[in-house]
């Protein structure tokens, strides 16, 4: 089994489908890293370069430490406790302005760990991951280091990095969903954008709205089934919806 990257990541389906379906790139732009950054795929076509924006401080620095850490840094993470326990979770919340391998050990300790509830900020230990050791997840990090080597990172609104003068990766969370979608038609770049969509329908209904670009339905696997639009403006494999065919079909 292949190892895969501790954070970052995008949906292996998603990443694939961009995979196969790019156009010729020298540079990639990705505004959206914070939910996941195909700078991380293995199966990629290198680029010369590649700018990877991420909000998130905290996410923001873990990334940064992952492209750059050093043989004792990484001596220092692997000694560190990484096994899930009450006592332990504890200590490491009273961590405080770290930076290097301390901060990467309390921001990764809360990720294997910890747990909050809907609409808040504070963590508890996850009790489900008592005794569980985590130690083995850290061979991912030479892998990241190797990914990340050309990645430049930066921090800004993610819709002032759309347009890009490289091939622009737009797979928004939520909030952005609807802006983004909103620029597209007017892009001359090149992009491949995937959003989330309630249904089949929905899809079709993005690519009534967007008749000019290509648009192609896809059925995602993750933790649930879901439903995404995938928007090009260069030719690819992906089949393009064709609204009236399926209003046909519909009837």
């Amino acid at each position: 089994m292949p190892l895969k990257p501790l954070f970052g990541s995008l949906n292996n389906t998603i990443a694939k489908t961009i995979a196969l379906n790019n156009p010729n790139y020298s540079k990639i732009v990705e505004p959206f890293g914070d939910d996941g950054t195909y700078a991380l795929f293995t199966a990629k076509k290198p680029a010369n370069s590649h700018t990877v924006n991420i909000v998130d401080p905290d996410l923001l620095a873990a990334m940064q430490f992952a492209q750059s850490y050093s043989t004792s840094d990484f001596s220092a993470l692997k000694n560190e406790d990484w096994i899930g326990s009450p006592d332990t979770f504890n200590q490491v919340q009273t961590i405080s302005d770290a930076e290097g391998e301390k901060f990467i050990y309390k921001f990764l300790y809360n990720k294997f760990f910890a747990m909050s509830m809907s609409g808040s900020d504070e963590l508890s230990f996850d009790i489900l991951s008592l005794n569980v050791d985590k130690k083995n997840k850290l061979f991912a990090f030479p892998l990241m280091k190797s990914l990340l080597k050309k990645v430049e990172f930066v921090s800004m609104d993610p819709m002032s990095l759309i347009p890009s003068d490289g091939f622009m990766i737009l797979i928004p969370p939520t909030a952005y969903l609807e802006p983004t979608k909103a620029k597209l038609s007017g892009l001359s770049g090149q992009f491949f954008f995937a959003g989330k969509v309630s249904d089949g329908m929905a899809a079709v209904s993005d690519a009534q709205a967007m008749s000019k670009l290509n648009v192609h339905g896809a059925s995602v696997a993750g933790i649930m089934m879901s439903t995404y639009s995938f928007v090009t403006n260069y030719d690819s494999r992906l089949t393009k919806i064709d609204p009236e065919m399926m209003k046909g079909a519909m009837s």
